[in-house]
């Protein structure tokens, strides 16, 4: 089993990473949620990986953080959600909020997941709550990194403005080596949204 992927960025895109490690080229699988948290191709980084053995498919999935991994791998318990869906989840709400959802039973939140919808948002809440003891079971979770102040200002800015999350992320990452002050930010992200 493939654990972890330490080497070069080769390429970033907001579904795959491919990492060289020893001269192999490894493509994971990413949500948007861990393309955000990429660094620029050339760069070393660390992806936390799950391999995937089905009947006439092999697939690597990376995440930037393992809390983001085990959060995966609970939600693929989830009858009717499959790797695909996972990773959606993970890509459309943060980690926390998606936590959230799930401790207080927001079905309302769960369904702007791309291909949630309200029956499986149900699932999601009644089988995670019941697998880890109750809603207090997801505490072991709650110690996320809570991540970069200025991009989860920027990030909740244009969130609150009424922007998807997932088109907010790379404009996000885009604004991370630069860092402008945050109003400037907010301005160059508008114009790129805008676009």
């Amino acid at each position: 089993m493939i654990g972890r992927l330490r080497g070069e960025l080769i390429q970033k895109l907001p579904n795959l990473a491919l990492v060289e490690c020893g001269g192999v080229g490894y493509a994971a699988a990413i949500s948007l949620s861990t393309y955000g948290l990429l660094p620029e191709p050339g760069a070393q980084v660390i992806l936390h990986t799950e391999l995937l053995v089905r009947e006439n498919d092999i697939s690597l999935l990376g995440f930037a953080i393992p809390q983001e991994r085990e959060l995966y791998r609970l939600l693929v318990k989830v009858d009717g959600v499959g790797p695909k869906l996972a990773l959606a989840a993970l890509g459309s709400l943060s980690l926390e909020d998606l936590l959230l959802a799930i401790r207080g039973r927001d079905v309302r939140t769960l369904t702007r997941i791309p291909g949630v919808g309200k029956k499986t948002a149900e699932k999601m809440c009644f089988e995670l709550s019941e697998k880890l003891g109750g809603l207090s079971g997801l505490d072991g979770l709650s110690g996320l990194p809570s991540g970069d102040p200025w991009e989860e200002s920027l990030r909740s800015a244009l969130t609150n403005l009424g922007f998807r999350e997932d088109a907010v992320l790379p404009i996000v990452a885009g604004l991370r080596a630069s860092k402008p002050p945050l109003a400037e930010a907010i301005r160059q992200a508008l114009k790129a949204l805008q676009r």
